[in-house]
C-alpha cells in the first residue's frame, strides 16, 4: 500500500518532533544570558540588567526555555556531542508570548535562534556561542 506524499511528510515531521537530547549532552540543565550579538560588521553588548532578561535554558529531554526580555518562549533542541567544543545545534520553532517590551529589547532578535546552526563553548564554560546565518550570539552562565 503507498501513502499518499501529505501523509508521508506528515509522519515524518511526527517522528522528528520526537527527537529528544541525550541528558548526559554538555548543554543539558545549563542555563545561559545573552552578552552580545554580532551582525555583520557590527556588535551590540548588553548591559547586566538586558543580559539577566535574555536567557537560554537547556533543559532535560530536549526542552529550550528562553527568557526574551518581558516575554516567555519554549522550542526543541537537539545537537551532536562537540568537538573540540564546538558543534552542530538544531533549535526548532520558537512559540512565544508576544507582549510590547521597552527598548532597548533584544527578545525578537533571541527568538531568530531558531535559525541556528552551529554552537561552540569554550573549555572552561564561560562562554556559548550559537551563530545563525546572519547573527551570531554570545552567551554566559547564568546563576539560578
Amino acid at each position: 500500500m503507498k501513502l499518499p506524499a501529505a501523509a508521508l511528510l506528515a509522519a515524518t515531521f511526527a517522528i522528528a518532533g520526537c527527537a529528544t537530547v541525550s541528558d548526559d549532552h554538555p548543554l543539558t540543565g545549563t542555563r545561559w544570558q545573552l552578552t552580545a550579538i554580532d551582525t555583520a560588521g557590527s556588535t551590540t553588548t548588553l548591559t547586566p540588567a538586558l543580559q539577566e532578561r535574555h536567557t537560554l535554558t537547556f533543559a532535560e529531554g530536549g526542552a529550550l526555555e528562553l527568557g526574551l526580555d518581558c516575554n516567555r518562549g519554549r522550542s526543541t533542541w537537539t545537537a551532536g556531542k562537540p568537538s573540540s567544543g564546538a558543534g552542530n545545534i538544531d533549535i526548532g520553532p520558537v512559540a512565544s508570548t508576544r507582549a510590547m517590551c521597552p527598548e532597548p529589547s533584544f527578545g525578537n532578535q533571541l527568538a531568530r535562534i531558531a535559525e541556528a546552526e552551529r554552537y561552540s563553548t569554550t573549555l572552561d564554560g564561560r562562554q556559548l556561542v550559537i551563530e545563525t546565518p546572519d547573527l551570531r550570539f554570545s552567551f554566559a552562565p547564568q546563576n539560578r
